[in-house]
């Protein structure tokens, strides 16, 4: 007796498929939800994380520094690799490549295309471009992820509630170290206490900067929910006043510029709200200059930085000569006949940095290789390479690991090619949101003005700051993008299912 084959319609076949498929999509969607999530708290952890872990280490002035372990490092790695991974396979699986061939993407392809021939050009190994090229663009993972993921509003919401407590936590901590003072550090655990010693608070975060960059990134996302509400409640406003007087306490002035440039962006595309944002900038000017009046040692700090930037500019790099000493250093007597003023050291490395580009203008000295944490990686006296100057790139003095400015990083790195490429990214980045809040009618979602404003603030400070490329920034910033994006998506489904 013979047993005739089970033949499985072709129909069926692919309904099986089908099914398999949607299973796998929806883990990959909760793998890369868990993922993005544990990312954005990490990173608001990782630092102080370390410190509590760490061995106080003397540096070359006699401060304690900080011998942290690296794997808290290694963890935030691990999380870019696995959703980089997760969201590959989730568009695969749903088979959505189309949607990844817009402008902005084949903008990020030119970049990473630009960053590969300036690190040939530059002499670099494959694993030093690999490294640096993924510093530079490791934001644009969270990007992706956002995208693929295409979460609802549900699910956006509990993200941002998560993420905004952990924030909200920062504000009142920062609150409470500039009103309690230098102890307050200590009892956090810090080792490194510069910042306690002006009076700069920074929380749980590493760098006042950090910490005013974080919270200035909330304030526009409230601004610009302010700005479509019909109403906005006391409490709102009072979260609003816990994140302006966090920010105040971090004395980061690029962040308090930044915002009101932000809120400038906001009333443009809104086109109405001005009164809130006028009551949000007082809010922030006002309590950064309240801090500024009551604390002697931000007013101190704040008058020898602006002394600093007339003094370099009055005396520029490479004009001090060989044999100087800086006035309130050691061993620099009042009436040593070298004796030079205190020189904004940021001024300083523009001033070189500018000159270096007009040697190598196109493409740059290549990536990886002038500052930044994969250059002190593969070499920790990378200032000293020749390309430099005679010299090499003179720190004066700095311990940094890096130039406090991306744009000046990127400048050298990777030429006036790099730059345009980079910046042509940004734009093809914020182009559909534009085009939709010009289509809609105000009052838009929130995200529409959040992200163009967010933007503009990344933009700005990214030239007193290397925030573009540093741990934290990046994954804040393409957080707001990608959410833009999804929900910009989201509205042009609903519109074609109703046409």
């Amino acid at each position: 007796m013979t047993t005739e084959p089970i033949v499985v319609p072709e129909t069926a076949s692919a309904a099986v498929g089908g099914r398999r498929a949607a299973r796998l999509a929806r883990a990959l969607g909760w793998v890369l939800l868990v993922l993005l999530s544990a990312l954005l708290v990490e990173m608001l952890f990782e630092a102080w994380v370390q410190t509590l872990l760490a061995t106080p280490v003397p540096d070359a002035r006699g401060n304690l520094m900080p011998d942290g372990p690296t794997w808290p490092k290694a963890v935030k790695n691990a999380l870019y690799l696995g959703m980089l991974a997760a969201t590959v396979g989730r568009v695969a699986v749903e088979r959505r490549w189309r949607e990844f061939t817009t402008a902005a993407d084949l903008a990020l392809v030119a970049l990473g295309g630009v960053f590969v021939l300036a690190g040939l050009f530059g002499e670099g190994t494959p694993v030093l471009i690999a490294q640096a090229g993924y510093v530079y663009l490791r934001g644009a993972i969270v990007f992706y992820a956002w995208r693929a993921l295409d979460p609802d509003r549900r699910r956006i919401r509990a993200v941002l509630v998560l993420v905004g407590a952990v924030v909200a936590l920062n504000a009142a901590i920062a609150s409470w170290q500039t009103l309690a003072g230098y102890d307050t550090f200590r009892q956090l655990g810090w080792i490194n206490l510069t910042w306690a010693r002006i009076n700069r608070a920074h929380a749980l975060l590493d760098h006042p900067n950090h910490l005013g960059h974080l919270l200035v990134m909330a304030m526009l996302g409230l601004a610009a929910w302010f700005v479509v509400r019909p109403k906005v409640g006391w409490r709102w406003w009072s979260a609003f006043l816990l994140l302006a007087l966090g920010m105040s306490a971090t004395q980061s002035r690029e962040s308090a510029i930044g915002f009101v440039l932000g809120a400038v962006v906001i009333a443009v595309l809104r086109r109405g709200g001005y009164l809130r944002l006028a009551v949000t900038v007082l809010l922030v000017v006002g309590l950064s200059g309240a801090q500024l009046a009551v604390s002697p040692a931000n007013r101190a700090e704040l008058s020898r930085r602006l002394a600093g930037v007339f003094s370099a500019l009055h005396l520029p790099s490479g004009a001090e000569g060989d044999t100087y000493c800086v006035e309130g250093n050691v061993n620099c007597d009042e009436d040593d006949p070298n004796r030079i003023p205190q020189r904004e050291v940021r001024v300083l490395y523009l001033q070189q940095g500018l000159d270096l580009w007009t040697h190598r203008p196109l493409l740059g000295y290549g990536v990886g290789q002038f500052g930044g944490i994969v250059a002190y990686e593969h070499d920790p006296r990378w200032y000293e390479d020749p390309r430099f100057g005679p010299g090499g790139f003179r720190l004066y003095g700095s311990n940094e690991k890096q130039v406090d400015s991306f744009w000046l990083h990127l400048l050298v790195e990777t030429g006036g090619l790099g730059v345009l490429a980079y910046l042509a990214w940004l734009v093809f980045l914020i182009l559909p949101v534009l085009r939709a809040a010009r289509r809609g009618p105000p009052p838009a979602h929130p995200f529409t003005y959040w992200a163009p404003a967010a933007l503009v603030f990344a933009a700005a400070i990214a030239f007193l700051a290397p925030s573009l490329e540093d741990p934290l920034f990046p994954a804040e910033l393409f957080t707001v993008l990608g959410l833009a994006w999804v929900l910009l998506r989201r509205r042009e489904l609903e519109r074609r299912k109703t046409a």
